[in-house]
């Protein structure tokens, strides 16, 4: 919904100005559907935006490590888990980061973006991990 409400937003406005400048309709038509299209553009954004300030636990900083054995992740003290690579049944590389699938059948997956990585060789190193201990991409 977070990609295509901005879309939705702009072909409703574009249908709305139409209706306004185009023909012969009544002028409040076209302006309910203007106010309308900035509401369902900026609806969904600003929703993101107070999950995440209003969240402290989601706000914060997610810090992970792997190795031959297993994936750690950490959110502070509050959450550590540790997930063994037996747990993790596929993973994917995406043009953002990996997603790495989950024994939930696909209700679940964790996402290791790009930008966490310090260097390409970090990249590079966790990729091999990925595929020694999981498997090829699929």
């Amino acid at each position: 919904m977070f990609r295509w409400a901005p879309w939705f937003a702009l072909a409703f406005a574009v249908i709305s100005l139409v209706q306004l400048f185009a023909l012969d309709g009544p002028v409040f038509v076209g302006l309910f559907g203007l106010a309308c299209a900035l509401v369902i553009g900026f609806m969904e954004p600003v929703a993101v935006w107070w999950r995440f300030s209003s969240d402290e636990m989601i706000s914060r900083t997610v810090v992970g490590s792997a190795d031959a054995q297993s994936f750690r992740m950490a959110v502070g003290r509050a959450v550590r888990e540790e997930i063994g690579w037996q747990e993790l049944p596929g993973w994917t590389e995406t043009r953002q980061g990996f997603v790495l699938e989950t024994l939930d059948e696909g209700a679940a997956s964790l996402s290791v973006p790009h930008r966490a990585f310090a260097s390409d060789e970090d990249l590079t190193s966790f990729r091999s991990l990925l595929e020694n201990n999981i498997g090829p991409a699929k």
